[in-house]
C-alpha cells in the first residue's frame, strides 16, 4: 500500500503539451458564456470559482462545454453512461505513446473498443489529429449516443 507522504511525492500527471497544464480552463468565463454551465459555478471561501468533481451533472456540463468551446465539438450524453475527462484524453493524443507524425501522408485509423456513449476517442481524434477513428461497444445505448455525438458534428 502507498503511503500518503508516498502519493504526495508523485509527479504531476498532467502532459506538458496539453492545454490546461498551464492555463486551466476559466470557469467564470466558461459560465458567462455557456449560461447552462453557470448553475454549476460556486465560490470556495478563498472566492475562487469551483466546481463539485463528484456530481455527475456537473463534470458532464464542463466536459460539454470545454469539448464545444475548446474543440468545437457537440456533445451530449445521457445520465448513466461514464463522462470522459478530456485532459487525460489530450494528453494521450499529444504524448510520445502515438506518434502523431505522418510524413507519408498515410491516414492514420484507429480502432476504440468500448467507445461508450460519449465516442470521445473518436471525436477527438477525427477533430485534433484528422484520424478516421471507429468506435464499438455493445450496449444499445452506448451505440446510439455516440453515433448521435458523431452526426452532430458531421464526421460520417
Amino acid at each position: 500500500m502507498v503511503s500518503k507522504k508516498d502519493r504526495r511525492k508523485r509527479p504531476d500527471t498532467i502532459h506538458p503539451k496539453k492545454k490546461y497544464s498551464d492555463n486551466p480552463p476559466d470557469f467564470v468565463l466558461l459560465a458567462s458564456l455557456y449560461p447552462s454551465f453557470k448553475d454549476f459555478v460556486f465560490y470556495s471561501r478563498d472566492g475562487r470559482p469551483r466546481i463539485d468533481w463528484t456530481n455527475f451533472n456537473s463534470t458532464r456540463e464542463l466536459t460539454r462545454v470545454l469539448l464545444l468551446h475548446d474543440h468545437g465539438l457537440n456533445w451530449w450524453i445521457p445520465n448513466g453512461q461514464l463522462c470522459p475527462t478530456v485532459h487525460w484524453i489530450e494528453d494521450l493524443f499529444s504524448s510520445d505513446i502515438i506518434p502523431n507524425n505522418n510524413s507519408n501522408g498515410d491516414i492514420v485509423r484507429g480502432f476504440d473498443i468500448g467507445t461508450g456513449a460519449n465516442g470521445i476517442y473518436p471525436l477527438l481524434g477525427a477533430s485534433l489529429l484528422g484520424w478516421t477513428v471507429v468506435g464499438s461497444d455493445v450496449t444499445a445505448v452506448a451505440l446510439e449516443w455516440a453515433e448521435r455525438n458523431v452526426k452532430s458534428n458531421q464526421f460520417c
